[in-house]
């Protein structure tokens, strides 16, 4: 065969590395868009972008894994006709999971975005998104194929061709409609050609243009996951899959269609609600944040508006003030809290393929090496990376968004809650991998559902007292992914029959993570005296490393074992043992 192929190592280091250039490629999208089009826009941006998410997730039904899955093991087995009939139905069930997607998105556009989230200014941008689940989720059948190919290649490039097409023609469209719509506007009363009339009567310039704006923004994600579908089908048409007709004339008979399908369904259905579980947190706050935060202006708007006085755009009507908040919190404590555990993430998934291999070979005291190794590289990213975004939460912000310091002002104390959060979520991510990896797959899923249970409660209880209001979200995921990460930990003893290291895995990296906060606090004072505030807020930043990076190392909170799982790691570990940092 003549298909790039890589180990399990290779690829997920390979599909990694892509997820974090796209992550990083996502928040440079996201800082500069907010900085264009506010709280509002980015409210009806981002509810746009949480319908598609589980509408997207539902039509793509884990079929991609279900399919690289039963590729994988057909290709082992030498039966490549089943691999060619298996990514032949796998395109027809997107074909038709992704049309239905689509045209739920585009005719129940104001359903969603009214009655379901209680924002119906959102509708223009939920319509301009709606071809992208058709787009994706062909997208996916290729990308499932692939990977059982055990060839990531095009999974990874055209993920990163996705995220940059999206910000080369998002940012760009938006930039041109904002731009010309408000010269329009301030000209002759119409934007883009259209009279609004008595409709934009007493609003901001920003609050009538903001929605579309926003559809603006969401065309180009639209726009590149054509591209990345695109990309796809010309990699499949010039390079093929690497299976020859000599291979095909000599494998077995093809298994029946009706088979195949049950077998692929069998796979995926429980791929798709361990994945809509991931994401139903997001899901709760779109669509409990908004309608408890209108109840909380109907019971006492004057609390709310007094919390806030004078960080409201001008115009902003009463009934504005959910989705502008809603619009702050999603657009930037949020697109921060999200890049931590992308990276963090990372670290440990290179060492899980040891959990399940210690597992499969009953060797207890390899199985508990293996999970310390994984919990201790991902809190040695995610502890400081979480305290860091607290105590620095509105310096990190106003270096990032210098044209909103309103909105900066109301997201600093929500990203000061979602810090100490983000070490949470990492943890959970880890755990729920090595819960997989130990055989108990169902348990991850158990726990967010009840995890979000609490932060639905959470949210409908407090978001809706007026001096609360949008200032309680932080602390709901707080709660959620806390009682979360207990009930993994518990479960990994449990069913590991193992104690897990909570000295070295967590107090060690803890003990250097708040040395870290504090050096950079400290250092941001320091450098302010004689510096402008955003040379401070990096060199603080900058110190802090250094602290975190000293801090580890003289307490042996790393080992050799951890530098061997990431890459070029034994040179590094073999300078340190020299001077005596390693244990």
């Amino acid at each position: 065969m003549g298909a790039k192929k890589q180990n399990f190592l290779q690829g997920a280091l390979i599909l990694s590395a892509a997820a974090i250039i796209v992550k990083i490629i996502g928040a440079v999208y996201k800082i500069p868009l907010m900085n264009i089009i506010g709280g509002e826009g980015f409210g009806y941006y981002n509810t746009a972008y949480t319908i598609f998410t589980p509408l997207y997730t539902i039509a793509t039904a884990g079929i991609p894994v279900a399919v690289a899955r039963m590729v994988s093991e057909c290709m082992t087995l030498g039966r490549y006709r089943d691999v060619r009939r298996i990514f032949q139905i796998s395109m027809t069930c997107f074909l038709i999971t992704g049309t239905l997607g689509s045209l739920v998105m585009l005719f129940g556009s104001k359903f969603l975005a009214g009655s379901v989230c209680g924002n119906p200014g959102a509708f223009l941008s939920v319509i301009v998104l709606s071809p992208a689940v058709f787009f994706l989720c062909m997208t996916s059948a290729y990308r499932g194929y692939y990977q059982g190919l055990r060839n990531m290649y095009p999974t990874a490039v055209s993920q990163v061709i996705e995220a940059v097409v999206k910000v080369v023609i998002g940012l760009a469209l938006t930039i041109i409609v904002t731009k010309l719509g408000l010269s329009e506007y301030a000209e002759t009363g119409k934007f883009l050609g259209i009279d609004l009339g008595i409709s934009a009567a007493g609003l901001s310039e920003e609050s009538v243009i903001a929605p579309i704006a926003a559809a603006a923004a969401i065309a180009g994600v639209m726009i590149s996951t054509m591209v990345g579908m695109l990309y796809m089908m010309i990699s499949y048409r010039i390079k093929g899959d690497g299976i020859s007709q000599p291979e095909l004339y000599d494998a077995p008979e093809a298994t029946s269609r009706k088979k195949l399908l049950k077998n692929l369904v069998t796979i995926a259905v429980p791929v798709c609600l361990a994945t809509l579980s991931t994401n139903i947190t997001n899901l709760i706050d779109l669509v409990s944040l908004m309608n408890r935060m209108e109840y909380a202006i109907r019971l006492d708007h004057f609390t709310i508006l007094e919390m806030y006085n004078g960080l409201f755009p001008e115009g902003l009507e009463l009934e504005g003030i959910p989705n502008y908040l809603y619009g702050v919190y999603s657009g930037m404590p949020v697109t921060l809290f999200n890049l931590v555990p992308a990276i963090a993430i990372t670290f440990g998934t290179a060492a899980l393929p040891n959990v399940a291999a210690a597992w499969t070979s009953h060797n207890r005291h390899r199985i508990k090496s293996s999970i310390d190794t994984v919990l201790r590289l991902t809190t040695l990213i995610a502890i400081p990376a979480g305290i860091g975004l607290s105590v620095m939460s509105n310096e990190v912000l106003t270096l990032l968004y210098p044209l909103r310091l309103n909105e900066v002002a109301i997201a600093a104390p929500l990203l000061r809650v979602m810090g100490i959060t983000v070490i949470f979520v990492c943890t959970c991510a880890s755990c729920h991998s090595i819960l997989q990896g130990i055989g108990k797959e169902r348990l991850p899923l158990i726990f967010m559902l009840i995890g979000a249970a609490v932060k639905l409660i959470m949210n409908y209880i407090f978001v809706a007292v007026p001096s609360f209001n949008i200032q309680a979200a932080p602390y709901g995921s707080l709660v959620c992914y806390t009682l979360i990460m207990v009930m993994d930990i518990v479960a990994i003893n449990h069913y590991g029959q193992i104690k897990i290291n909570l000295y070295s895995t967590f107090l060690l990296p803890l003990f250097s993570g708040v040395l870290c906060g504090i050096g950079a606090k400290v250092f941001f004072v320091v450098f302010d005296i004689f510096l402008s505030e955003k040379l401070a807020t990096v060199g603080g930043i900058g110190m802090a490393v250094v602290i975190y990076g000293i801090s580890v190392l003289l307490t042996k909170g790393i080992t050799k074992k951890d530098f061997l799982m990431i890459p070029k790691g034994e040179k590094i570990a073999k300078v340190l043992e020299k001077i005596h940092l390693l244990r």
